[in-house]
Protein backbone atom coordinates (compact mmCIF):
# COMPACT_ATOMS: atom_id res chain seq x y z
CA UNK A 1 0.00 0.00 0.00
CA UNK A 2 1.32 3.45 -0.92
CA UNK A 3 2.39 5.59 2.04
CA UNK A 4 2.13 9.39 2.15
CA UNK A 5 3.96 11.85 4.40
CA UNK A 6 0.69 13.76 4.61
CA UNK A 7 -2.83 12.78 3.68
CA UNK A 8 -3.23 12.32 -0.08
CA UNK A 9 -5.41 14.67 -2.09
CA UNK A 10 -8.98 13.59 -2.95
CA UNK A 11 -7.84 12.88 -6.53
CA UNK A 12 -5.02 10.66 -5.26
CA UNK A 13 -7.43 8.94 -2.89
CA UNK A 14 -9.79 8.18 -5.76
CA UNK A 15 -7.01 6.35 -7.58
CA UNK A 16 -6.04 4.44 -4.45
CA UNK A 17 -9.62 3.45 -3.71
CA UNK A 18 -10.18 2.38 -7.30
CA UNK A 19 -7.02 0.21 -7.21
CA UNK A 20 -7.72 -1.39 -3.80
CA UNK A 21 -7.24 -5.14 -4.27
CA UNK A 22 -9.47 -6.37 -1.46
CA UNK A 23 -12.13 -5.30 1.01
CA UNK A 24 -9.54 -5.25 3.77
CA UNK A 25 -7.30 -2.94 1.70
CA UNK A 26 -10.27 -0.63 1.14
CA UNK A 27 -11.09 -0.49 4.85
CA UNK A 28 -7.42 0.12 5.71
CA UNK A 29 -7.25 3.01 3.23
CA UNK A 30 -10.27 4.58 4.83
CA UNK A 31 -8.88 4.03 8.33
CA UNK A 32 -5.67 5.83 7.40
CA UNK A 33 -7.09 8.63 5.28
CA UNK A 34 -10.77 8.92 6.24
CA UNK A 35 -10.52 12.54 7.44
CA UNK A 36 -9.05 13.58 4.06
CA UNK A 37 -11.89 11.98 2.03
CA UNK A 38 -14.36 14.21 0.27
CA UNK A 39 -17.92 13.21 -0.63
CA UNK A 40 -16.85 11.66 -3.92
CA UNK A 41 -14.21 9.52 -2.16
CA UNK A 42 -16.76 8.24 0.35
CA UNK A 43 -19.28 7.45 -2.38
CA UNK A 44 -16.58 5.47 -4.16
CA UNK A 45 -15.88 3.58 -0.92
CA UNK A 46 -19.54 2.59 -0.69
CA UNK A 47 -19.69 1.53 -4.34
CA UNK A 48 -16.59 -0.63 -3.99
CA UNK A 49 -17.94 -2.20 -0.79
CA UNK A 50 -21.27 -2.92 -2.51
CA UNK A 51 -19.38 -4.81 -5.21
CA UNK A 52 -17.39 -6.79 -2.66
CA UNK A 53 -17.74 -10.52 -2.15
CA UNK A 54 -17.47 -9.92 1.60
CA UNK A 55 -20.96 -8.47 2.13
CA UNK A 56 -21.85 -10.98 4.86
CA UNK A 57 -18.65 -10.16 6.76
CA UNK A 58 -19.24 -6.40 6.37
CA UNK A 59 -22.77 -6.57 7.77
CA UNK A 60 -21.78 -8.77 10.74
CA UNK A 61 -22.37 -7.30 14.21
CA UNK A 62 -24.66 -4.65 12.76
CA UNK A 63 -22.00 -3.45 10.31
CA UNK A 64 -19.61 -2.22 13.00
CA UNK A 65 -16.63 -2.47 10.62
CA UNK A 66 -18.22 0.40 8.69
CA UNK A 67 -19.15 2.68 11.59
CA UNK A 68 -16.29 5.12 10.93
CA UNK A 69 -17.29 5.41 7.25
CA UNK A 70 -20.93 5.71 8.33
CA UNK A 71 -20.21 8.60 10.70
CA UNK A 72 -18.06 10.53 8.23
CA UNK A 73 -20.64 10.01 5.45
CA UNK A 74 -23.36 11.25 7.78
CA UNK A 75 -21.35 14.41 8.49
CA UNK A 76 -21.01 15.17 4.77
CA UNK A 77 -24.42 13.87 3.60
CA UNK A 78 -25.77 17.38 3.03
CA UNK A 79 -23.00 18.12 0.52
CA UNK A 80 -23.17 14.92 -1.54
CA UNK A 81 -23.88 15.40 -5.22
CA UNK A 82 -26.88 13.59 -6.77
CA UNK A 83 -24.76 10.70 -8.00
CA UNK A 84 -23.15 10.32 -4.58
CA UNK A 85 -26.52 10.24 -2.83
CA UNK A 86 -27.84 7.58 -5.20
CA UNK A 87 -24.74 5.36 -5.11
CA UNK A 88 -24.43 5.54 -1.32
CA UNK A 89 -28.11 4.78 -0.78
CA UNK A 90 -27.96 1.90 -3.23
CA UNK A 91 -24.86 0.50 -1.49
CA UNK A 92 -26.42 0.64 1.98
CA UNK A 93 -29.45 -1.27 0.72
CA UNK A 94 -27.35 -3.85 -1.12
CA UNK A 95 -25.24 -4.42 1.99
CA UNK A 96 -28.47 -4.67 4.04
CA UNK A 97 -27.32 -2.04 6.53
CA UNK A 98 -30.35 -0.86 8.45
CA UNK A 99 -31.78 -0.64 11.95
CA UNK A 100 -31.10 1.78 14.78
CA UNK A 101 -27.34 1.96 14.16
CA UNK A 102 -27.96 3.22 10.61
CA UNK A 103 -31.05 5.35 11.14
CA UNK A 104 -29.25 8.70 11.23
CA UNK A 105 -27.40 8.06 7.97
CA UNK A 106 -30.50 6.83 6.18
CA UNK A 107 -32.45 9.89 7.32
CA UNK A 108 -29.69 12.24 6.22
CA UNK A 109 -29.45 10.59 2.79
CA UNK A 110 -33.22 10.73 2.32
CA UNK A 111 -33.26 14.46 3.15
CA UNK A 112 -30.41 15.08 0.71
CA UNK A 113 -32.13 13.05 -2.02
CA UNK A 114 -35.33 15.03 -1.45
CA UNK A 115 -33.42 18.29 -1.81
CA UNK A 116 -31.79 17.31 -5.13
CA UNK A 117 -34.49 15.04 -6.62
CA UNK A 118 -34.85 17.23 -9.71
CA UNK A 119 -31.13 16.72 -10.46
CA UNK A 120 -31.22 12.92 -10.30
CA UNK A 121 -31.05 11.05 -13.59
CA UNK A 122 -33.48 8.18 -14.33
CA UNK A 123 -31.08 5.47 -13.13
CA UNK A 124 -30.51 7.34 -9.87
CA UNK A 125 -34.24 7.83 -9.32
CA UNK A 126 -34.86 4.11 -9.93
CA UNK A 127 -31.94 3.05 -7.73
CA UNK A 128 -33.02 5.21 -4.80
CA UNK A 129 -36.60 3.92 -5.04
CA UNK A 130 -35.25 0.35 -5.12
CA UNK A 131 -33.00 1.04 -2.11
CA UNK A 132 -35.83 2.48 -0.02
CA UNK A 133 -37.85 -0.68 -0.60
CA UNK A 134 -34.93 -3.01 0.08
CA UNK A 135 -34.22 -1.25 3.38
CA UNK A 136 -37.94 -1.03 4.33
CA UNK A 137 -37.76 2.76 4.60
CA UNK A 138 -41.12 4.54 5.14
CA UNK A 139 -39.94 7.62 3.22
CA UNK A 140 -43.28 8.75 1.80
CA UNK A 141 -42.17 12.31 1.05
CA UNK A 142 -39.22 11.05 -0.97
CA UNK A 143 -41.34 8.45 -2.75
CA UNK A 144 -43.84 11.17 -3.68
CA UNK A 145 -41.05 13.42 -4.98
CA UNK A 146 -39.54 10.58 -7.03
CA UNK A 147 -42.99 9.79 -8.45
CA UNK A 148 -43.51 13.38 -9.60
CA UNK A 149 -40.05 13.61 -11.13
CA UNK A 150 -40.20 10.18 -12.78
CA UNK A 151 -43.65 10.86 -14.27
CA UNK A 152 -42.39 14.16 -15.71
CA UNK A 153 -39.34 12.57 -17.32
CA UNK A 154 -40.63 9.05 -18.08
CA UNK A 155 -39.48 9.24 -21.72
CA UNK A 156 -35.86 9.42 -20.55
CA UNK A 157 -36.12 6.08 -18.70
CA UNK A 158 -34.75 2.92 -20.28
CA UNK A 159 -36.73 -0.35 -19.96
CA UNK A 160 -34.88 -1.55 -16.87
CA UNK A 161 -35.38 1.80 -15.12
CA UNK A 162 -39.10 1.72 -15.94
CA UNK A 163 -39.43 -1.86 -14.66
CA UNK A 164 -37.40 -1.22 -11.50
CA UNK A 165 -39.31 1.95 -10.65
CA UNK A 166 -42.67 0.23 -11.12
CA UNK A 167 -41.44 -2.70 -9.02
CA UNK A 168 -40.29 -0.39 -6.22
CA UNK A 169 -43.55 1.56 -5.95
CA UNK A 170 -45.65 -1.61 -6.13
CA UNK A 171 -43.58 -3.39 -3.50
CA UNK A 172 -43.63 -0.36 -1.19
CA UNK A 173 -47.41 -0.11 -1.57
CA UNK A 174 -47.13 3.60 -2.43
CA UNK A 175 -50.02 4.91 -4.53
CA UNK A 176 -48.68 6.93 -7.45
CA UNK A 177 -51.45 7.05 -10.05
CA UNK A 178 -49.85 9.76 -12.21
CA UNK A 179 -46.58 7.85 -12.33
CA UNK A 180 -48.23 4.53 -13.18
CA UNK A 181 -50.32 6.22 -15.89
CA UNK A 182 -47.17 7.71 -17.42
CA UNK A 183 -45.36 4.37 -17.26
CA UNK A 184 -48.28 2.55 -18.90
CA UNK A 185 -48.06 4.62 -22.06
CA UNK A 186 -44.27 4.57 -22.21
CA UNK A 187 -43.82 0.87 -21.47
CA UNK A 188 -46.56 -0.19 -23.91
CA UNK A 189 -44.94 1.92 -26.64
CA UNK A 190 -41.48 0.44 -26.11
CA UNK A 191 -42.30 -3.11 -25.04
CA UNK A 192 -40.11 -4.64 -27.76
CA UNK A 193 -37.04 -3.14 -26.06
CA UNK A 194 -37.79 -4.97 -22.79
CA UNK A 195 -35.87 -8.08 -21.83
CA UNK A 196 -37.76 -11.00 -20.21
CA UNK A 197 -37.07 -9.84 -16.66
CA UNK A 198 -38.26 -6.30 -17.47
CA UNK A 199 -41.45 -7.71 -19.00
CA UNK A 200 -42.12 -9.98 -16.00
CA UNK A 201 -41.31 -7.33 -13.39
CA UNK A 202 -43.46 -4.70 -15.08
CA UNK A 203 -46.45 -7.03 -15.29
CA UNK A 204 -45.89 -8.10 -11.67
CA UNK A 205 -45.71 -4.48 -10.51
CA UNK A 206 -48.95 -3.37 -12.17
CA UNK A 207 -50.79 -6.46 -10.90
CA UNK A 208 -49.45 -5.97 -7.37
CA UNK A 209 -50.35 -2.27 -7.37
CA UNK A 210 -53.86 -3.15 -8.64
CA UNK A 211 -53.48 -0.70 -11.51
CA UNK A 212 -55.75 -1.49 -14.46
CA UNK A 213 -53.66 -1.21 -17.60
CA UNK A 214 -55.29 -3.25 -20.37
CA UNK A 215 -53.19 -1.74 -23.17
CA UNK A 216 -49.97 -2.49 -21.30
CA UNK A 217 -50.95 -6.05 -20.39
CA UNK A 218 -52.01 -6.63 -23.99
CA UNK A 219 -48.63 -5.40 -25.23
CA UNK A 220 -46.69 -7.44 -22.65
CA UNK A 221 -48.82 -10.50 -23.40
CA UNK A 222 -48.19 -10.32 -27.14
CA UNK A 223 -44.48 -9.67 -26.72
CA UNK A 224 -43.98 -12.36 -24.09
CA UNK A 225 -45.90 -15.07 -25.92
CA UNK A 226 -43.36 -15.06 -28.72
CA UNK A 227 -40.35 -15.01 -26.41
CA UNK A 228 -41.14 -17.50 -23.63
CA UNK A 229 -38.04 -19.53 -24.47
CA UNK A 230 -35.95 -16.56 -23.27
CA UNK A 231 -37.75 -16.47 -19.90
CA UNK A 232 -36.20 -18.12 -16.85
CA UNK A 233 -38.49 -20.00 -14.43
CA UNK A 234 -38.94 -16.98 -12.17
CA UNK A 235 -39.93 -14.79 -15.13
CA UNK A 236 -42.47 -17.42 -16.25
CA UNK A 237 -43.96 -17.80 -12.77
CA UNK A 238 -44.14 -14.05 -12.14
CA UNK A 239 -45.72 -13.34 -15.51
CA UNK A 240 -48.33 -16.03 -15.03
CA UNK A 241 -49.03 -14.75 -11.49
CA UNK A 242 -49.37 -11.17 -12.75
CA UNK A 243 -51.85 -11.92 -15.53
CA UNK A 244 -53.92 -14.16 -13.24
CA UNK A 245 -53.94 -11.59 -10.43
CA UNK A 246 -54.87 -8.78 -12.81
CA UNK A 247 -57.65 -10.91 -14.27
CA UNK A 248 -56.34 -10.43 -17.81
CA UNK A 249 -57.27 -13.12 -20.33
CA UNK A 250 -54.28 -13.90 -22.53
CA UNK A 251 -54.88 -17.35 -24.04
CA UNK A 252 -51.92 -17.28 -26.44
CA UNK A 253 -49.57 -16.27 -23.63
CA UNK A 254 -50.90 -18.87 -21.18
CA UNK A 255 -50.65 -21.59 -23.83
CA UNK A 256 -47.05 -20.64 -24.59
CA UNK A 257 -46.14 -20.47 -20.90
CA UNK A 258 -47.81 -23.81 -20.20
CA UNK A 259 -45.78 -25.55 -22.88
CA UNK A 260 -42.51 -23.91 -21.82
CA UNK A 261 -43.00 -24.45 -18.10
CA UNK A 262 -43.97 -28.10 -18.58
CA UNK A 263 -40.81 -28.65 -20.64
CA UNK A 264 -38.51 -27.05 -18.04
CA UNK A 265 -40.34 -27.92 -14.82
CA UNK A 266 -37.22 -29.45 -13.25
CA UNK A 267 -35.55 -26.03 -13.25
CA UNK A 268 -38.33 -24.46 -11.15
CA UNK A 269 -37.89 -23.70 -7.46
CA UNK A 270 -40.72 -24.67 -5.08
CA UNK A 271 -42.19 -21.16 -5.00
CA UNK A 272 -42.13 -20.98 -8.79
CA UNK A 273 -43.92 -24.34 -9.05
CA UNK A 274 -46.57 -23.24 -6.54
CA UNK A 275 -47.07 -19.78 -8.08
CA UNK A 276 -47.37 -21.18 -11.59
CA UNK A 277 -49.97 -23.73 -10.53
CA UNK A 278 -51.83 -21.02 -8.56
CA UNK A 279 -51.82 -18.69 -11.56
CA UNK A 280 -53.24 -21.21 -14.03
CA UNK A 281 -55.92 -22.29 -11.54
CA UNK A 282 -56.87 -18.69 -10.74
CA UNK A 283 -57.02 -17.78 -14.43
CA UNK A 284 -59.19 -20.82 -15.10
CA UNK A 285 -56.83 -22.04 -17.84
CA UNK A 286 -56.92 -25.78 -18.48
CA UNK A 287 -53.36 -26.99 -18.87
CA UNK A 288 -53.37 -30.74 -18.17
CA UNK A 289 -49.82 -31.37 -19.34
CA UNK A 290 -48.51 -28.55 -17.18
CA UNK A 291 -50.42 -29.66 -14.07
CA UNK A 292 -49.24 -33.21 -14.66
CA UNK A 293 -45.62 -32.04 -14.87
CA UNK A 294 -45.92 -29.80 -11.81
CA UNK A 295 -47.65 -32.60 -9.88
CA UNK A 296 -44.92 -35.13 -10.61
CA UNK A 297 -42.10 -32.68 -9.90
CA UNK A 298 -43.67 -31.35 -6.70
CA UNK A 299 -44.53 -34.75 -5.26
CA UNK A 300 -40.86 -35.65 -5.06
CA UNK A 301 -39.80 -32.31 -3.59
CA UNK A 302 -42.42 -31.46 -0.98
CA UNK A 303 -39.77 -31.27 1.74
CA UNK A 304 -38.35 -28.20 -0.03
CA UNK A 305 -41.76 -26.45 0.00
CA UNK A 306 -42.57 -23.93 2.72
CA UNK A 307 -46.11 -23.90 4.21
CA UNK A 308 -47.34 -21.22 1.79
CA UNK A 309 -46.05 -23.21 -1.19
CA UNK A 310 -47.79 -26.35 0.10
CA UNK A 311 -51.07 -24.52 0.72
CA UNK A 312 -51.02 -22.72 -2.64
CA UNK A 313 -50.20 -25.89 -4.56
CA UNK A 314 -52.98 -27.83 -2.86
CA UNK A 315 -55.40 -24.94 -3.49
CA UNK A 316 -54.41 -24.75 -7.16
CA UNK A 317 -54.88 -28.46 -7.90
CA UNK A 318 -58.21 -28.52 -6.04
CA UNK A 319 -59.46 -25.38 -7.81
CA UNK A 320 -58.39 -26.67 -11.22
CA UNK A 321 -60.07 -30.00 -10.50
CA UNK A 322 -56.90 -31.94 -11.25
CA UNK A 323 -56.62 -35.37 -9.63
CA UNK A 324 -53.07 -35.88 -8.39
CA UNK A 325 -53.21 -38.59 -5.71
CA UNK A 326 -49.43 -38.99 -5.34
CA UNK A 327 -49.01 -35.25 -4.91
CA UNK A 328 -51.86 -34.91 -2.39
CA UNK A 329 -50.52 -37.87 -0.39
CA UNK A 330 -47.05 -36.33 -0.30
CA UNK A 331 -48.42 -32.92 0.69
CA UNK A 332 -50.64 -34.43 3.38
CA UNK A 333 -47.73 -36.19 5.04
CA UNK A 334 -45.50 -33.10 4.86
CA UNK A 335 -48.16 -30.66 6.03
CA UNK A 336 -49.14 -32.88 8.96
CA UNK A 337 -45.50 -33.06 10.02
CA UNK A 338 -45.05 -29.26 9.92
CA UNK A 339 -48.55 -28.05 10.79
CA UNK A 340 -47.26 -25.77 13.57
CA UNK A 341 -45.39 -23.72 10.96
CA UNK A 342 -48.61 -22.91 9.06
CA UNK A 343 -50.28 -19.52 9.35
CA UNK A 344 -54.08 -19.44 9.79
CA UNK A 345 -54.67 -18.69 6.09
CA UNK A 346 -52.42 -21.59 5.10
CA UNK A 347 -54.26 -23.95 7.45
CA UNK A 348 -57.64 -22.82 6.11
CA UNK A 349 -56.58 -23.04 2.46
CA UNK A 350 -55.03 -26.47 2.92
CA UNK A 351 -58.14 -27.81 4.63
CA UNK A 352 -60.33 -26.26 1.92
CA UNK A 353 -58.18 -27.81 -0.82
CA UNK A 354 -58.22 -31.36 0.55
CA UNK A 355 -61.96 -31.16 1.20
CA UNK A 356 -62.69 -29.76 -2.27
CA UNK A 357 -60.48 -32.37 -3.94
CA UNK A 358 -62.22 -35.11 -1.94
CA UNK A 359 -58.92 -36.47 -0.67
CA UNK A 360 -59.11 -38.41 2.60
CA UNK A 361 -56.19 -37.41 4.79
CA UNK A 362 -57.15 -38.31 8.37
CA UNK A 363 -53.73 -37.63 9.91
CA UNK A 364 -53.56 -34.22 8.27
CA UNK A 365 -57.10 -33.24 9.27
CA UNK A 366 -56.47 -34.36 12.85
CA UNK A 367 -53.27 -32.31 13.01
CA UNK A 368 -54.99 -29.27 11.50
CA UNK A 369 -57.95 -29.60 13.86
CA UNK A 370 -55.71 -29.50 16.93
CA UNK A 371 -53.62 -26.62 15.59
CA UNK A 372 -56.57 -24.53 14.40
CA UNK A 373 -58.45 -25.00 17.67
CA UNK A 374 -55.38 -23.87 19.62
CA UNK A 375 -54.93 -20.70 17.52
CA UNK A 376 -58.52 -19.90 16.59
CA UNK A 377 -58.24 -16.30 17.82
CA UNK A 378 -55.67 -15.58 15.12
CA UNK A 379 -58.11 -16.56 12.34
CA UNK A 380 -59.87 -13.98 10.19
CA UNK A 381 -63.60 -14.45 9.47
CA UNK A 382 -63.00 -16.05 6.05
CA UNK A 383 -60.45 -18.43 7.57
CA UNK A 384 -62.92 -19.45 10.30
CA UNK A 385 -65.67 -20.02 7.75
CA UNK A 386 -63.46 -21.89 5.28
CA UNK A 387 -62.04 -24.15 7.97
CA UNK A 388 -65.50 -25.05 9.27
CA UNK A 389 -66.71 -25.61 5.69
CA UNK A 390 -63.73 -27.85 4.91
CA UNK A 391 -64.16 -30.13 7.93
CA UNK A 392 -67.90 -30.41 7.31
CA UNK A 393 -67.39 -31.15 3.61
CA UNK A 394 -64.72 -33.74 4.35
CA UNK A 395 -66.99 -35.38 6.94
CA UNK A 396 -64.31 -35.13 9.61
CA UNK A 397 -65.66 -35.08 13.18
CA UNK A 398 -63.75 -32.41 15.08
CA UNK A 399 -65.87 -31.39 18.09
CA UNK A 400 -63.14 -29.40 19.82
CA UNK A 401 -62.44 -27.45 16.64
CA UNK A 402 -66.11 -26.72 15.92
CA UNK A 403 -66.57 -25.67 19.54
CA UNK A 404 -63.62 -23.25 19.27
CA UNK A 405 -64.79 -21.85 15.91
CA UNK A 406 -68.34 -21.50 17.25
CA UNK A 407 -67.26 -19.53 20.32
CA UNK A 408 -64.89 -17.33 18.34
CA UNK A 409 -67.33 -16.66 15.53
CA UNK A 410 -70.31 -15.86 17.75
CA UNK A 411 -68.53 -12.81 19.12
CA UNK A 412 -67.34 -11.61 15.71
CA UNK A 413 -70.31 -12.08 13.37
CA UNK A 414 -70.29 -8.38 12.51
CA UNK A 415 -66.92 -8.92 10.81
CA UNK A 416 -68.33 -11.74 8.63
CA UNK A 417 -69.44 -11.03 5.08
CA UNK A 418 -72.59 -12.77 3.74
CA UNK A 419 -70.59 -15.65 2.21
CA UNK A 420 -68.78 -16.24 5.52
CA UNK A 421 -72.11 -16.28 7.40
CA UNK A 422 -73.76 -18.65 4.91
CA UNK A 423 -70.77 -21.00 4.78
CA UNK A 424 -70.43 -21.12 8.57
CA UNK A 425 -74.13 -21.84 9.05
CA UNK A 426 -73.96 -24.53 6.33
CA UNK A 427 -70.88 -26.11 7.92
CA UNK A 428 -72.32 -26.37 11.44
CA UNK A 429 -75.63 -27.71 10.11
CA UNK A 430 -73.90 -30.25 7.84
CA UNK A 431 -71.61 -31.40 10.65
CA UNK A 432 -74.58 -31.71 13.00
CA UNK A 433 -72.95 -29.49 15.61
CA UNK A 434 -75.32 -27.70 17.99
CA UNK A 435 -74.16 -24.13 18.57
CA UNK A 436 -77.16 -22.15 19.81
CA UNK A 437 -75.21 -19.00 20.67
CA UNK A 438 -73.57 -18.94 17.26
CA UNK A 439 -76.83 -19.59 15.39
CA UNK A 440 -78.61 -16.84 17.36
CA UNK A 441 -75.83 -14.38 16.55
CA UNK A 442 -75.82 -15.37 12.86
CA UNK A 443 -79.61 -15.14 12.66
CA UNK A 444 -79.63 -11.58 13.95
CA UNK A 445 -76.74 -10.51 11.71
CA UNK A 446 -78.05 -12.20 8.56
CA UNK A 447 -81.58 -10.81 9.02
CA UNK A 448 -80.17 -7.30 9.35
CA UNK A 449 -77.98 -7.60 6.24
CA UNK A 450 -80.15 -9.84 4.07
CA UNK A 451 -80.08 -7.35 1.19
CA UNK A 452 -76.36 -7.99 0.76
CA UNK A 453 -76.82 -11.75 0.26
CA UNK A 454 -76.53 -13.42 -3.13
CA UNK A 455 -79.17 -16.04 -4.09
CA UNK A 456 -76.94 -18.99 -3.15
CA UNK A 457 -76.15 -17.41 0.21
CA UNK A 458 -79.87 -16.85 0.91
CA UNK A 459 -80.68 -20.46 -0.01
CA UNK A 460 -77.78 -21.97 1.94
CA UNK A 461 -78.54 -19.93 5.03
CA UNK A 462 -82.21 -20.96 5.01
CA UNK A 463 -81.18 -24.59 4.39
CA UNK A 464 -78.69 -24.51 7.27
CA UNK A 465 -81.14 -23.14 9.86
CA UNK A 466 -83.82 -25.60 8.77
CA UNK A 467 -81.39 -28.53 8.85
CA UNK A 468 -80.09 -27.52 12.28
CA UNK A 469 -83.67 -27.20 13.56
CA UNK A 470 -83.06 -23.64 14.77
CA UNK A 471 -86.18 -21.48 15.00
CA UNK A 472 -85.34 -18.06 13.59
CA UNK A 473 -88.63 -16.42 12.57
CA UNK A 474 -87.14 -12.95 11.94
CA UNK A 475 -84.43 -14.42 9.72
CA UNK A 476 -86.84 -16.61 7.74
CA UNK A 477 -89.18 -13.65 7.32
CA UNK A 478 -86.32 -11.49 5.99
CA UNK A 479 -85.06 -14.25 3.65
CA UNK A 480 -88.62 -14.94 2.45
CA UNK A 481 -89.33 -11.31 1.57
CA UNK A 482 -85.97 -10.82 -0.12
CA UNK A 483 -86.07 -14.09 -2.07
CA UNK A 484 -89.61 -13.64 -3.36
CA UNK A 485 -88.55 -10.62 -5.35
CA UNK A 486 -85.39 -12.21 -6.73
CA UNK A 487 -86.39 -15.75 -7.72
CA UNK A 488 -85.30 -15.11 -11.32
CA UNK A 489 -81.71 -14.85 -10.07
CA UNK A 490 -81.91 -18.26 -8.33
CA UNK A 491 -80.62 -21.38 -10.05
CA UNK A 492 -82.70 -24.59 -9.77
CA UNK A 493 -80.75 -25.87 -6.75
CA UNK A 494 -81.21 -22.54 -4.93
CA UNK A 495 -84.97 -22.64 -5.64
CA UNK A 496 -85.25 -26.24 -4.45
CA UNK A 497 -83.15 -25.66 -1.31
CA UNK A 498 -85.12 -22.56 -0.37
CA UNK A 499 -88.47 -24.31 -0.81
CA UNK A 500 -87.21 -27.34 1.15
CA UNK A 501 -85.90 -25.11 3.96
CA UNK A 502 -89.11 -23.14 4.46
CA UNK A 503 -91.19 -26.31 4.33
CA UNK A 504 -88.90 -28.14 6.76
CA UNK A 505 -88.86 -25.20 9.16
CA UNK A 506 -92.67 -24.97 8.96
CA UNK A 507 -92.53 -21.30 7.97
CA UNK A 508 -95.56 -19.99 6.08
CA UNK A 509 -94.38 -17.76 3.23
CA UNK A 510 -97.16 -17.73 0.61
CA UNK A 511 -95.62 -14.98 -1.53
CA UNK A 512 -92.28 -16.80 -1.64
CA UNK A 513 -93.82 -20.21 -2.43
CA UNK A 514 -95.96 -18.67 -5.18
CA UNK A 515 -92.92 -16.96 -6.74
CA UNK A 516 -90.88 -20.18 -6.54
CA UNK A 517 -93.74 -22.17 -8.10
CA UNK A 518 -94.01 -19.81 -11.09
CA UNK A 519 -90.25 -19.72 -11.65
CA UNK A 520 -89.78 -23.48 -11.19
CA UNK A 521 -92.62 -24.22 -13.65
CA UNK A 522 -91.00 -21.92 -16.21
CA UNK A 523 -87.60 -23.60 -15.90
CA UNK A 524 -88.57 -27.15 -14.95
CA UNK A 525 -86.34 -28.70 -17.65
CA UNK A 526 -83.25 -27.29 -15.91
CA UNK A 527 -84.00 -29.16 -12.66
CA UNK A 528 -82.21 -32.41 -11.82
CA UNK A 529 -84.22 -35.19 -10.13
CA UNK A 530 -83.15 -34.26 -6.60
CA UNK A 531 -83.99 -30.59 -7.10
CA UNK A 532 -87.40 -31.58 -8.49
CA UNK A 533 -88.03 -33.84 -5.50
CA UNK A 534 -87.01 -31.12 -3.01
CA UNK A 535 -89.27 -28.57 -4.71
CA UNK A 536 -92.41 -30.74 -4.73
Amino acid sequence: MVRFANHPTPLQLNRLLNDAGSTRDLLELHRQHGPACDGHNRSMCWVKLRQSRDCAWLRSNGGELLFALRDQTHTQAGTLNPRGVASTTHALATLDLKGRAWECLWTALELRALACVDQLNPQELANIAWALVKASRPALALFDAIAVEAARRVREFNPQELANTAWAFATAGVAAPALFDAMVAEAARRVREFNPQNLANTAWAFATACVAAPALFDAIGRESAGRVREFNPQNLANTAWAFATAGVAAPALFDAMAAEAARRVREFKPQELANTAWAFATAGVAAPALFDAIGRESAGRVREFNPQNLANTAWAFATAGVAAPALFDAMAAEAARRVRDFKPQELANTAWAFATAGVAAPALFNAMAAEAARRVREFKPQELANTAWAFATAGVAAPALFDAIGRESAGRVREFNPQNLANTAWAFATAGVAAPVLFDAMAAEAAWRVRDFKPQELANTAWAFATAGVAAPALFDAIGRKSAGRVREFNPQDLANTAWAFATAGVAAPALFEAIAVEAARRVREFNPQSLANTE
